[in-house]
């Protein structure tokens, strides 16, 4: 075999991903439709094996070619899964059902619902949660919404030509200020107000980034940060940290797992998965059908964070770790569209 030959089966695959349509797609047929393109069993699968049959010199560019056919392919099924969702979501919505009738349509009698509103969920489960850490030993501080690009980037180690500082990601004011796009831009801060460990906080707020909405992401969302520092502490502190808070939230015993991730202020870095909560790891659209749901990012804080916070990274170390809250908040409580959160649909603040 010639490396022509595999780009030309590469781009005829890629030419029968695009010609997929929507309309041919449903819940159920996706993961079966998405394992026959990018499965262990799948033709993009078999590219690997051809390239033992090339040049030696020619291997390493089939190799990156084949690899940015996979990024293809699983960018172009996680929009599919998007558009199938909200399809789904249109569907429910487009129902007879006078939504302005002031009792229960589920009922079996005329039983008037109380016209009194509640907590806001994301309020709701926000007390919750820092009472959670305020009873794990937590002090809870609230972010600043907008900050400078020192304690956003520079503090944390973000090259000064890294993506996350542009003007596609992030938002900046005519005054140079930068609304907040993590609230990981407390982490010095705090390490400078308490001075010296042992140290142990929780910071939330409303972050800010420039992405396009849909039914999982929003440009407005909610996080909690926490860091933990003091002398001797390990991965394994941060793990239990984190389970800890886990199974507390969602009042229920979890099955977990760990792999891999970057983050410019952490090394090393994680990802905390769990089990998905709403199929117990079968697949479902909540876990775009890969049975687990990442919960946190996490990882031991970079020496270079702690110099910045005035802390000796020969002497003490710690770990830093963040949640989405509105993904938190829709998980917990079984809701489709992030969106849902934002709305002015009065009903989703009464109490059925």
């Amino acid at each position: 075999m010639i490396i022509e030959e595999l780009e030309v089966k590469i781009s005829s695959l890629k030419k029968r991903i695009t010609d997929i349509s929507i309309d041919s797609i449903t819940q159920e047929s996706f993961a079966p439709t998405r394992n026959q393109f990018i499965g262990s069993k799948s033709e993009l699968s078999s590219f690997y094996n051809d390239i033992s049959a090339l040049e030696p010199n020619q291997r390493p560019l089939a190799g990156k070619s084949i690899n940015d056919c996979k990024l293809y392919i699983e960018s172009f099924f996680e929009r599919l899964q998007s558009q199938i969702l909200e399809r789904e979501i249109l569907k429910e919505n487009e129902s007879d059902i006078d939504v302005t009738a002031p009792f229960h349509e589920n009922s079996k009698e005329i039983e008037q619902l109380p016209s009194g509103a509640a907590l806001h969920p994301i309020t709701e489960d926000l007390q919750r949660i820092l009472t959670i850490y305020e009873k794990m030993g937590f002090q809870v501080f609230e972010a600043r919404e907008i900050d400078t690009e020192y304690y956003i980037f520079d503090s944390l180690g973000f090259p000064k030509n890294h993506p996350a500082r542009e003007n596609w990601d992030a938002f900046k004011t005519e005054e140079g200020l930068t609304p907040i796009p993590h609230t990981s831009n407390m982490q010095v801060r705090i390490m400078k107000y308490f001075k010296e460990p042992p140290i142990r906080a929780v910071m939330y707020g409303r972050c800010f980034r420039n992405e396009a909405v849909d039914v999982v992401h929003g440009h407005t969302f909610h996080q909690i940060e926490g860091i933990y520092i003091d002398k001797g502490i390990t991965i394994s502190h941060m793990i239990a940290t984190i389970k800890s808070f886990i199974e507390s939230f969602f009042e229920q015993e979890i099955v977990w797992k760990i792999q891999p991730a970057y983050f410019p202020f952490v090394e090393p870095g994680i990802e905390f998965m769990i089990r998905c909560v709403f199929c117990d790891g079968k697949g479902c659209s909540s876990c775009k059908n890969g049975g687990w749901l990442e919960m946190a990012g996490a990882g031991m804080i970079h020496p270079v964070v702690l110099r910045e916070g005035g802390i000796d990274p020969q002497m003490y170390s710690g770990f830093a770790w963040g949640l989405g809250l509105d993904r938190m908040v829709i998980q917990k409580n079984k809701i489709k569209d992030i969106r849902s959160l934002f709305g002015s649909d009065v009903r989703f603040l009464q109490k059925k």
